[in-house]
């Protein structure tokens, strides 16, 4: 069991970090459809120069992503029993 938590929570975190296909194939997509958090982040970063505003989306992403991994510690991490 903590290796299936470890797999889990790195599975989510990589799942946020798949930019650089979206960005070569869509750039978005039509109408915003395949746009990311993280897209969303680099986006004012990188062509508008607002690095306040990236890097306030950027600490919003690891909250959340701080969450989900304590979520899924605090459900699965109650299964595993250490001896």
């Amino acid at each position: 069991m903590p290796t299936t938590l470890f797999v889990l929570v790195n599975a989510v975190i990589n799942a946020f970090r798949v930019i650089d296909h979206i960005v070569i194939m869509t750039r978005g997509g039509p109408d915003n459809a395949t746009t990311l958090l993280l897209t969303t982040s680099t986006k004012p970063g990188f062509r508008f120069w607002d690095t306040a505003t990236a890097a306030t989306l950027t600490v919003v992403l690891l909250v959340i992503l701080a969450l989900s991994a304590w979520l899924q510690f605090g459900v699965l991490g109650r299964r595993v029993h250490y001896r």
